[in-house]
């Protein structure tokens, strides 16, 4: 079987390598996304893009069918091969083959992927991590508990930009309990729940961005409803033309640099052979300011001597580095494996993937580039961080933290410029659309799950229009109704709050009117002093129980929150009668509360409430005539109404009809 995807297909809308760059740069190669560990989605045409040389034949071999599957690369370079898959299975093995090239993809799985995005909550990983102190409810346990070969993970780094990018920076991992921990504790768990349920392969892609607003997750088109950001977008338009000299100047920025290491063509620093005896031996972590350098801004640059057992020899190796301020490059046995070369990542744990061809057994030369453009410098992590070890297990691994060579390099005010495309923060509109989300497409995602509204509580009214035009901009652009699962945000003590959260859950809850949604209602698992609440455990459940429920049309499984359905005034009570499953509605301890009612003056006062089976009954001693009930008004109220099998009820509001 042959599949020949004219690329013309997607790559009109993405920034291009200039074609001269391409063809200096034959390499075979694939977009992050396809690489070793990846899941691969099930029963549908998956485009696989790379680059190749132009005008190449790209031919992808799988043991799906006899024939490979093949597509022609574009005067750029860029390609797309689009590959039939089959029914959940694996792992299997892929050859990507252009003229002499080839990549081996390795432990490939078929069956679902999901997508998880939207703000910290999301970002919120299982366990403690260099930029979370923290960890989530039990995290010690759910780590432990999450040696899960079948489910593969994806983080998509943090990057803006004024246009469409055409790759996003991450790698795929075995879900373990080393990398479970490092992870969206929301989509862990969702992906845990759907896994223990189907039994089969299962792949979670994570891009997110802690504090950012949902118009930045948004297009240009999806946002052309609402004309208020039309100014911002307008401003994007004209830095795009920048975009691509930026791109020419970044790249001639590095080789600057490049050149200051290796003045007068000799051995390069990262080199296996260079004489680093002379340069200062630092403790690692090593920061800046502790060694009387806070005020240099510049490149620093690090060697050390590691000893690999024979037992590593040929392996794929993790090097975990912890968190670098600014930028990092870095080299194994003198070839680059990876880096961090953008503004903006000073926060991100740095993971890299060691090929096993570079791993053999004795002394390896490890080398790292630091470029610092201002405040702090250097490696901004502890201790635990620092270690190489085989993929899929940190048995025996190497720590690092230890003695290394180190030598200051060129200063900033020796260097070219560095161009910056960071003049647009995260929360501008479109950015994060267009550097984390739409470089992913077209993937046949199974399914989205969505955690965000905080950084947009105070402007409700708009959300009500701004997030169902992001989820339509997201299906327009992904070419099919993704199927779109989002959390109602938590209970938190926001200053000053007269109903702004409450009305942004309204907000939130607006968007089920559009088909294939389903929201999951959090107004018991939240905590008051934090806005990060270490229950994500239910979180992601209940995420899996609409996707469950909707998806995968188990319609043995609850997920609803239930709704009410109409209020009938008993003399000065209320009976507000819900939907929900088969049983009585159940309420904690004494409750439930949060519930107020009022009168033909509008002015509400608290309610004592109890459950009567299906409905609730309330009444207020200074409220003869009741008219009106809400439920869970203020920021901080802590719900304790549920269905049967544990569905909490949505904060709401409603009206008697008048007579």
């Amino acid at each position: 079987m042959r599949c020949l995807v004219p690329v013309a297909l997607f790559v009109s809308s993405l920034v291009m390598l200039p074609a001269q760059q391409a063809a200096a740069k034959p390499t075979l190669a694939l977009r992050a996304l396809f690489s070793d560990h990846m899941v691969l989605p099930q029963q549908t045409l998956v485009l696989m893009r790379g680059l190749a040389e132009p005008n190449a034949h790209v031919f992808v071999h799988t043991p799906f069918t006899a024939e490979p599957f093949e597509g022609i690369a574009a005067a750029s370079g860029v390609f797309m091969v689009g590959v039939m898959t089959p029914e959940a299975g694996g792992p299997f093995e892929l050859a990507v083959v252009s003229g002499t090239e080839k990549l081996i993809l390795r432990d490939v799985l078929v069956g679902d992927v999901w997508l998880g995005s939207g703000q910290s909550n999301m970002e919120m990983p299982v366990g403690k991590t260099d930029n979370w102190q923290g960890g989530v409810k039990d995290w010690q346990q759910e780590c432990a508990a999450s040696d899960l070969p079948e489910m593969r993970l994806f983080t998509v780094a943090r990057r803006t930009s004024a246009v469409v990018l055409d790759d996003v920076a991450g790698h795929w991992e075995v879900c373990t309990k080393e990398s479970s921990q490092r992870f969206s504790a929301t989509a862990l768990f969702f992906g845990r729940e759907l896994l223990r349920q189907r039994r089969q392969p299962l792949g979670l892609v994570v891009s997110s961005w802690g504090g950012t607003v949902c118009e930045a997750w948004t297009s240009a088109n999806g946002l052309q409803s609402l004309p208020e950001f039309a100014p911002s977008i307008e401003q994007l338009t004209a830095a795009a033309d920048d975009q691509r000299p930026l791109q020419e100047r970044a790249a001639a920025f590095w080789q600057a640099v490049a050149l200051r290491d290796s003045p007068n063509g000799a051995v390069r620093p990262e080199a296996i052979l260079f004489d680093d005896h002379e340069w200062q031996s630092v403790a690692m972590p090593h920061l800046w300011s502790k060694s009387g350098l806070g005020g240099f801004d510049g490149v620093g640059f690090y060697r050390t001597q590691c000893m690999v057992p024979e037992a590593f020899a040929g392996k794929e190796l993790v090097l975990s580095l912890g968190a670098i301020d600014d930028m990092d490059t870095v080299w194994f046995q003198g070839e680059r494996i990876g880096g961090m070369e953008s503004a903006g990542q000073w926060q991100t744990a740095r993971r890299y993937t060691i090929p096993g061809r570079l791993v053999r057994a004795g002394n390896a030369v490890l080398a790292v580039r630091v470029l610092d453009t201002g405040g702090e410098g250097g490696f901004a992590t502890d201790a635990e961080a620092m270690r190489m070890f085989p993929v899929g297990g940190e048995a025996g691994s190497i720590g690092l933290a230890k003695q290394w060579r180190f030598q200051l390099g060129a200063a900033m005010r020796d260097l070219p410029s560095m161009p910056s495309s960071d003049q647009f923060g995260p929360n501008t509109p479109t950015v994060l659309w267009q550097a984390m989300i739409a470089p992913l497409l077209p993937f046949p995602f199974r399914g989205a799950i969505w955690y965000q509204g905080e950084s947009n509580r105070e402007r409700a009214a708009q959300y009500a229009k701004l997030f169902p035009a992001m989820i339509n901009d997201w299906r327009a652009a992904i070419g099919f109704p993704l199927p779109f699962y989002f959390v109602q945000i938590a209970p938190f003590g926001y200053g000053g709050d007269t109903g702004e959260l409450f009305d942004l859950r309204q907000a939130q809850a607006a968007a089920l009117l559009l088909p294939e949604t389903g929201m999951a209602v959090t107004t018991d698992v939240g905590d008051v002093r934090d806005i990060h609440p270490i229950d994500k455990q239910t979180v992601g459940l209940r995420l899996a129980r609409l996707a469950l429920r909707y998806t995968y049309g188990d319609e043995t499984m609850d997920a609803d929150a239930p709704k009410p359905l109409g209020v009938e005034v008993e003399g000065r009570r209320l009976r507000v009668r819900f939907s929900t499953a088969p049983g009585a509605m159940r309420a904690g301890k004494d409750g439930p509360h949060h519930f107020e009612i009022a009168g033909v003056d509008g002015v509400y006062h608290a309610a004592t409430a109890r459950v009567i089976g299906q409905a609730v009954v309330l009444e207020a001693a200074a409220v003869t005539m009741p008219r009106a009930v809400r439920y869970c008004f203020a920021a901080t109220a802590m719900g304790d109404l549920w269905s049967s099998s544990g569905c909490a009820v949505a904060p709401f509001v409603f009206k008697v009809a008048a007579r």
